[in-house]
């Protein structure tokens, strides 16, 4: 596998060289780059298989090399030292992230889950297409998911989402339009990338979108959704739900 790392920090570079020479010789560090600009030059220069690419390059942001390489046919792993949000974007594109200082476990794994997923490199241009869509959100709110799916990578708008089930490793998503999606993220994850003022986990095995929620009832601890669907409320979680429907 041929690589780039795209950083402003060469110290970032050197460490992240080392541990790939050291720890993971099948992946060969093809060039390295301090700008978005010289990182387009190396991607055009030869094949690569993975670009290592810092989040925030100077008074630019990683996420702008796809504004050059719309359809990239190479997989990004983003690195970065902190910004939740950043983190959130990333997430919900489905794109590997290394938080700094970079764990070497964690970078071999990364890289054996790449080996493991050669196909994925194909959904690239749908996942760079959903962090874009998430990275100009104006209020920093994730407005699209890329969700796995048996031949692709489904790119869903999160407000037609209308509830999640979680079932052990796996998340269904069921849409307002009467579609659903089963990913193999599990419930707590999408519970981390959805805004937590519209998505609620009223139970460990579900979260609403509290914008279709039609009816909240009272005697039964449950709420119907706008498909007529009813989910529990847990006990424990009553008050702060109710707290959140007379808001939205």
């Amino acid at each position: 596998m041929n690589c780039i790392i795209v950083d402003d920090d060469n110290n970032c570079i050197k460490a992240l060289g080392g541990i790939l020479t050291d720890y993971v010789p099948t992946v060969k560090i093809a060039g390295t780059a301090n700008t978005i600009a010289e990182a387009v030059k190396l991607v055009h220069a030869g094949n690569l298989d993975v670009v290592f690419l810092d989040v925030e390059i100077q008074d630019e942001v990683g996420f702008d090399l796809f504004k050059f390489i719309p359809a990239p046919k190479f997989e990004v792993v983003f690195t970065t030292a902190h910004e939740k949000y950043m983190m959130k974007a990333i997430k919900s594109s489905c794109f590997d992230y290394l938080l700094k200082p970079i764990d070497i476990q964690e970078l071999v794994n990364t890289i054996a889950r790449m080996e493991a997923k050669k196909n994925q490199a194909l959904f690239t241009a749908q996942r760079a297409e959903a962090l874009m869509n998430n990275v100009a959100g104006t209020n920093k709110k994730v407005a699209k998911l890329a969700v796995p799916v048996r031949d692709g990578m489904q790119l869903i708008n999160v407000p037609a989402i209308v509830y999640l089930e979680g079932d052990a490793k796996y998340t269904t998503l069921y849409l307002d339009n009467g579609e659903r999606y089963v990913s193999s993220k599990n419930i707590g994850e999408f519970e981390e990338m959805l805004d937590a003022e519209l998505f609620f986990r009223c139970h460990r095995s579900w979260i609403v979108n509290l914008k279709h929620v039609a009816k909240y009832l009272k005697q039964d601890n449950q709420v119907m959704l706008t498909n007529n669907k009813l989910i529990d409320v847990s006990v424990r979680k009553k008050d702060e739900f109710l707290k959140l429907f007379y808001k939205v």
